[in-house]
């Protein structure tokens, strides 16, 4: 294997100089900010089809991709992790989204409605939400299913001292929207500067006949060491889920209490990327998932650990008890995977493993039946002598999920090249012969300094669900064919400037994927998306059932006139066209043994590292098979041993191993994985041997 050069980057860059607008976020603190190609004259890559997923799905465009209006501010229209498409429900056939957009390059940022009828058309249904000409933008929208009315929510005069506006469109007046409230007004505490508000709704501790509002909002004031540390902000209100519900009470400021979120991280300089759900099947649980940084180190008693973490609320959100809170850790990264195939670092030293991490956070959090989901996308690097190096080519797309009692890691769809039968992790690249890397689709999210190509489009993904059918849809934008025409393939010069919009399904709550279908390709046979540059999708959170194992969403996105972004500081300030449409999309069918199956927990090996021997104990909440075994796997995916399984009780069993292959030979030192086989089957855990 030849050998490729990685650019080296710095992984702890805050703030970079073309970020003028305030109101855009800020760079997290583990985010590559300066990335490059790396050479590959001497590496040929390729691009194909080796699949194990569930095939490419059938679709069907039901409302053809039409403009709504253009944008001159070419930057996330519908905000950062918020749904901006809601259906009605009870009362309303629509659907209302809400997205920001300039009318002119002098014009101010504005926050605007639209409704979509039934058939999910918009016509001219659509138009700014307030009267006065401020700067405004980052909105959220909930329905209120009785009524049909829409609460909106955004920020505006963005500076010093943000204000969030709040208020709703009487759509059960008269059928009809556009007849909004005048706004209430939640403010700032200086030094605080909540904004980027987002709304919730979910059930009551009123009773069946309530329904509680949250509204989220994160502190863009700096903590004590400079950096933005994002402690959140909720106001809750309880409000009567009636058809003739008085809508004052809701707009009034007294009547909304308030807690605050992570105000105690700050002191540690610890940052968590995160996003906020409402479950849908447990009266009062909500909760916060995604990624936590620290930005100065490890100061010690840190809140969480580096990495992946999930914080859950049984009280609708009043109290948050760090017995609830579940992490990761204790790494800055999620996980890691064997090199394969090899690369070498600047010494020509082989690198052994890859560290695996987040990038992006612009997703949505999603309950269903298995578990909390959390779109991200992965990035693949290591750390030699304390510089990072980065594989800016492989940028997968996955999903984070919270279980009930462990994390799970998923890319979306999984990687085809390695099936040995057991799930553990692997890189997004294959080989085909001795000099080419085989490509797997995979996420986009690129910056390149000013010099570089025209381009920065941060990956906005999405998920949709339907509780009823098991079903998962995962949106992304997708630069696969775009870093292949940039590294000179021919096949894919006419991808050069043409991101696509990606679409995945899950029949079983994520547990297996589709190949993704490439939906805004330049080829796709239902519409001519050729002339379109397709970046920031949206979709609705809701998948309707239309039967047949079909379902429906609606998605907006930008056709930017330019590839690049002019608010990031890369592009001309062309605009860009806020385009929606519908999708009807065929969900697969899964047999029994595709359900999900119950949680297996498992303690970690003990010890690990280990020299001698380690004990593995599992547990279940499903009697174990008493002729269950455990297998050893190296990093290759190969079966080193097979150990029988000792049962405690009938939910619990361990079993010890020496560190020696079949035959009785040690093996060599490396990370190794186990997986119970039996009645209940487990994920792998990770061993990592040392003499």
């Amino acid at each position: 294997m030849q050998k490729i050069t990685i650019s080296l980057i710095g992984m702890l860059l805050l703030l970079v100089a073309f970020l003028n607008a305030a109101d855009i976020m800020k760079p997290s603190g583990n985010e590559p900010q300066s990335v490059q190609s790396y050479d590959i004259s001497t590496m040929k890559m390729y691009q194909g089809q080796m699949r194990d997923n569930t095939p490419v799905p059938d679709y069907n465009i039901a409302v053809i991709p039409s403009p709504i209006m253009t944008s001159y501010y070419d930057y996330m229209p519908g905000s950062y992790v918020s749904y901006p498409i809601r259906p009605q429900t009870e009362y309303g056939a629509g659907t209302y989204l809400t997205f920001f957009g300039k009318a002119s390059t002098t014009a101010n940022r504005r926050q605007y409605w639209a409704y979509a009828d039934a058939a999910g058309n918009i016509g001219a249904s659509w138009a700014t939400i307030g009267t006065y000409d401020y700067w405004q933008g980052y909105g959220s929208m909930v329905v209120h299913p009785a009524t049909g009315n829409p609460f909106a929510t955004w920020h505006e005069d963005f500076g010093t001292d943000p204000k969030l506006p709040f208020t709703y469109d009487d759509y059960h007046l008269l059928s009809i929207p556009g007849f909004w409230a005048t706004p209430i007004v939640f403010t700032n505490t200086p030094p605080n500067q909540y904004c980027w508000p987002y709304l919730y709704i979910g059930s009551s501790p009123d009773g069946d006949n309530y329904l509680r509002v949250y509204h989220l909002s994160n502190n863009n004031d700096s903590d004590p060491f400079g950096h933005p540390c994002e402690d959140v902000r909720i106001l809750y209100t309880d409000i009567e889920n009636s058809e003739w519900v008085d809508f004052s009470a809701i707009m009034n400021t007294a009547n909304w209490d308030e807690v605050t979120v992570f105000t105690d991280w700050r002191a540690k300089s610890c940052r968590p990327f995160q996003s906020f759900a409402v479950d849908p099947n447990i009266p009062g649980h909500v909760a916060f998932i995604g990624c936590a940084v620290w930005l100065e180190g490890d100061l010690g008693d840190m809140p969480v650990e580096e990495g992946a973490f999930m914080w859950e609320s049984f009280d609708y959100g009043e109290t948050w008890d760090y017995a609830n809170l579940h992490s990761d850790g204790p790494t800055d990264y999620f996980y890691t995977v064997a090199n394969l195939p090899q690369f070498e670092n600047n010494s020509g030293l082989i690198i052994p493993e890859l560290e695996v991490g987040a990038i992006g956070y612009h997703s949505t959090a999603t309950f269903d039946n298995y578990g909390l989901h959390f779109p991200y996308i992965q990035y693949y690097g290591f750390t030699d002598e304390g510089s990072t190096y980065y594989f800016n080519h492989f940028l997968a797309s996955a999903e984070l999920v919270w279980n009930g009692t462990d994390f799970e890691y998923h890319t979306v769809p999984e990687f085809p090249w390695m099936d040995t039968g057991i799930p553990i992790h692997y890189v997004p690249w294959g080989v085909v012969g001795d000099d080419t890397l085989y490509v797997y689709r995979v996420a986009y999210s690129k910056y390149e300094p000013s010099g570089g190509a025209a381009l920065f489009h941060e990956n906005t993904q999405k998920q949709a669900v339907h509780l009823g059918n098991n079903w998962l849809l995962q949106m992304w934008v997708d630069g696969t064919y775009v870093q292949l025409a940039e590294d000179g393939d021919p096949a894919y010069i006419p991808y050069a400037q043409h991101p696509l919009i990606y679409i995945s399904v899950s029949s079983n709550n994520g547990l297996t994927w589709s190949e993704p279908l490439e939906f805004t390709d330049i080829y796709n046979p239902n519409f001519d998306f050729s002339n379109q540059i397709t970046v920031y999708p949206y979709i609705s959170q809701e998948i309707k059932d239309i039967g047949d194992n079909w379902g429906e969403i609606m998605f907006f996105y930008l056709n930017d006139n330019d590839f690049g972004s002019f608010v990031q500081g890369q592009g001309s300030n062309s605009g860009g066209k806020i385009t929606q449409g519908v999708l009807q999309i065929e969900f697969p069918e899964v047999g029994v043994d595709d359900e999900p199956i119950p949680n297996i927990i498992f303690s970690q090996n003990h010890p690990n590292p280990f020299a001698g021997s380690t004990k593995i104990s599992f547990s279940s909440k499903k009697a174990l098979n008493a002729a269950a075994e455990v297998g050893i796997y190296n990093a290759r995916g190969q079966l080193v041993r097979t150990l029988s399984l000792t049962l405690e009780t009938s939910q619990k069993g361990f079993t010890n191993w020496d560190g020696k292959d079949t035959s009785g030979q040690n093996v060599a030192n490396g990370i190794y994985f186990y997986k119970l086989h039996g009645s209940v089957d487990s994920p792998a855990g990770k061993i990592l041997l040392t003499r």
